[in-house]
């Protein structure tokens, strides 16, 4: 139908990087619909009509990885389960080097650990440092995070962070090991500051949070429709020399990266769109799959009807602070 044709043209790298090219015939597209789709679910491949949906699969893995974890340690006392959910992350990081994956069992286990902590008195033991620790915390936290995926070697900072990653953390993703450890880090900034989570529970952000799974699964598909049309709105493809493999230049017809206001003016419309969508996903589509997974919930063990839930208080304790 063409719709991504303007983002395969555009010279901005993601865009064109990331747009597959259209299927030869309608029969040609279906085969490579259920071929992507397949590829989200299986180690390897990428989906090419939704490149960011290559963390699914690791988030199928972190569920596995919680519930076995949870099961294993569901009837430990906090100090057992702590040490031996640290003795799995230590474990995993084996797991990780062994099959590729972003360290998905560090954050998952790390990231129970962390639970357990803001409710069993763990962060409002540090209450009273925590002016001094959390803030520290998160600024270390982000600094992590913001190690770039690619090009280490173009700033000081980050070439320094890669030459440290290479020598002492585990396995070749430097970049993924680093964001992994920013988040952890960054997570438990905010579980031990009252005044973080007072901000981050504040409504817009509260909003932000419910339709935040949404916004990943949505925002490449309007990146490269959407965002690619406001982009390149009035311009004519211009050609750009590229250098081949063999090392000879040739030209290709592109459209050119525009000023900083049309970037802008995109970047807004993008984010409306998004927002509008993820709303419209969240009240109208979580539903639906809502209903699915219970209805397979009941047949997979026979259960007939709903469980009715007794009016019992949640046996999870309540932080006060």
């Amino acid at each position: 139908m063409g719709l991504y044709s303007t983002a395969g043209l555009s010279d901005a790298f993601w865009l064109n990087n990331t747009t597959p090219l259209p299927s030869a015939n309608w029969l040609k597209a279906v085969q490579d619909l259920l071929r992507g789709l397949s590829a989200t679910w299986a180690f390897g491949p990428e989906n090419p009509y939704d490149q960011p949906q290559w963390a699914l699969i690791y988030l199928l893995q972190g569920s596995f990885m919680i519930i076995s974890a949870l099961f294993l340690t569901a009837t430990m006392t906090p100090t057992w389960r702590t040490a031996t959910l640290s003795v799995l992350i230590g474990w995993s990081l084996n797991w990780s080097w062994l099959i590729g994956d972003p360290w998905t069992g560090l954050c998952c286990f790390a990231g129970i650990i962390l639970a357990e902590m803001s409710l069993v008195g763990g962060a409002e033991a540090l209450s009273k440092v925590s002016h001094i620790l959390s803030p520290s915390s998160i600024l270390t936290g982000l600094f992590l995070m913001s190690y770039p995926g690619g090009y280490p070697d173009a700033a000081s900072w980050s070439r320094r962070m890669h030459a440290f990653g290479v020598r002492f953390l585990p396995g070749e993703s430097v970049d993924r090991m680093y964001g992994s450890l920013g988040g952890i880090v960054l997570v438990f900034g905010i579980i031990i500051s009252p005044h973080a989570r007072w901000v981050l529970s504040q409504r817009p952000l509260e909003w932000l949070g419910k339709v935040s799974f949404a916004i990943y699964l949505l925002h490449g598909m309007l990146l490269r429709t959407i965002f690619a049309w406001v982009l390149h709105l009035g311009q004519s493809l211009t050609p750009f020399v590229q250098t081949g493999e063999d090392g000879r230049e040739f030209y290709v017809n592109r459209y050119p990266v525009p000023g900083f206001f049309q970037c802008a003016f995109a970047t807004m419309v993008l984010a409306a769109c998004l927002a509008v969508a993820s709303q419209i996903w969240n009240l109208k589509l979580e539903p639906v799959f809502g209903k699915i997974t219970t209805r397979l919930e009941r047949v997979a063990t026979g259960k007939s009807s709903p469980e009715v839930k007794s009016g019992e208080d949640s046996i999870l304790p309540t932080r006060k602070d």
